[in-house]
């Protein structure tokens, strides 16, 4: 349940995000009840708007960073994948979370953070994708899980 709830919270956070990353084009766009304003004010709006989808963004990544490692440990403790697939997810998920709160806070390491992130996305949910295509889950640990009727 915890990963459902920072899925669909990050995911409100992302409408948000895409809700403001629309704004400037209507601020911009010519729209008649906005010649009260000097094209200055417009642009200057536009471009709080685009700084406030980059910290929505940011914002709704953290969500994802705390969804990601509730993930991993549901994958841990289920018997249909290798634990060690567990361990890979959950370790992206928090390099995820270090990497929202860095951007978040402004911190003047971020920059340097995002190979990181990139290489530990790629390893984690990389090596989950890859073994859902090839092997799948147990599906005899499934069943018997399905049988004792959870």
């Amino acid at each position: 349940m915890l990963a459902a709830f920072f899925s669909l919270a990050g995911c409100a956070v992302s409408g948000v995000s895409f809700i403001l990353n629309l704004a400037p084009l209507a601020v911009l766009g010519g729209a008649p009840s906005l010649n009260a304003f000097s094209p200055e004010q417009l642009q200057a709006l536009a471009l709080i708007f685009l700084k406030l989808n980059s910290q929505t963004f940011n914002i709704a990544m953290t969500f994802f960073g705390l969804h990601v490692p509730s993930v991993g440990y549901l994958i841990f403790r289920s018997t249909f994948l290798p634990r060690i697939l567990g361990v890979l997810v959950a370790i992206t998920g928090v390099c995820y979370l270090t990497n929202g709160f860095a951007n978040f806070l402004s911190l003047p390491f971020k920059g340097y953070l995002f190979p990181f992130v990139a290489a530990s996305g790629l390893v984690g949910e990389g090596s989950l994708a890859i073994w859902l295509l090839m092997k799948g889950v147990n599906v005899q640990r499934w069943k018997e899980q399905a049988s004792l009727g959870v």
